[in-house]
């Protein structure tokens, strides 16, 4: 698919692989919707974009609340031109611990950023997007969404149901202009990792990616349209073994693989 000229919608624009993504497009030559919870920071990002002559609109918005999200929609859906792709970048992973430990209102959380927002703002924007002679949908899952993740349950979960979710639509959505691209991070060195309490330590640091490194790969991914794609080889090879090895000795391999539950003696 051809970037330039392309107007993209990012949500969870203002940290992370999301803001990393932002700079790659803009390089690109795309046009930007964005928005994020961190009003600040995507002032901020707005600023850095100025440098680009591409056209940047932002909106802050609390992906968590439904009301919030339908402000948000009813914006994208005012502006001037319809978008040509959507980028489901915005996610939180919650409290690292044993799931019977975390808040409930946590899990809430995570659940509804996850999950709600990405399907709420996909299922309102997909006439929009058709309207559009190519268009695309990108959802950002992880290279866990067919693993156990012990200490995030409920994350790796969410994470599983967007890997689902992007296979039906593609399927759904095959003979329109609308292609759907699922895309599976590995390791990542970002706001999330950094405030989860999870012990990295015995990950090895190849493993670990900075989030220019996976935006770089999105969009490689998203010009040579493929529809199911991740940052490297060592995280395609570790989902296909989740998906083909028994249930039980994934249990033996992954209850302690990178990371002990706080409270594991």
């Amino acid at each position: 698919m051809e970037l330039s000229g392309k107007l993209v919608v990012v949500t969870g624009a203002a940290r992370g692989i999301g803001r990393a993504l932002v700079m790659e497009l803009a390089k690109s030559g795309c046009g930007l919707v964005l928005t994020a919870l961190e009003e600040e920071e995507l002032k901020s990002l707005e600023e850095e974009l100025r440098k680009y002559s591409v056209s940047v609109a932002s909106m802050p918005a609390d992906l968590s609340d439904p009301a919030s999200r339908m402000n948000l929609i009813n914006w994208i859906l005012s502006l001037p031109m319809n978008p040509d792709i959507l980028i489901n970048n915005a996610g939180i992973g919650g409290l690292f611990g044993k799931f019977e430990d975390v808040d409930l209102r946590i899990i809430e959380a995570v659940i509804a950023i996850n999950i709600s927002a990405l399907v709420h703002i996909t299922h309102e924007l997909i006439p929009a997007l058709k309207k559009r002679p190519r268009a695309k949908i990108v959802n950002i899952s992880s290279g866990i969404a067919r693993l156990p993740y012990p200490g995030l349950a409920v994350y790796g979960a969410t994470k599983g149901f967007i890997s689902s979710f992007s296979e039906s639509l593609t399927c759904e959505l095959a003979g329109t202009s609308v292609s759907v691209l699922c895309f599976h991070p590995g390791f990542s060195m970002t706001h999330f990792i950094g405030s989860s309490r999870m012990d990295m330590r015995k990950i090895p640091r190849w493993m670990i990616h900075t989030p220019e490194e996976i935006a770089s790969r999105v969009v490689l991914a998203m010009r040579k349209d493929r529809q199911w794609d991740y940052s490297d080889l060592t995280t395609m090879l570790a989902a296909w073994l989740g998906a083909n090895i028994p249930s039980r000795m994934k249990t033996r391999i992954f209850k302690n693989l990178f990371w002990r539950l706080p409270d594991a003696k």
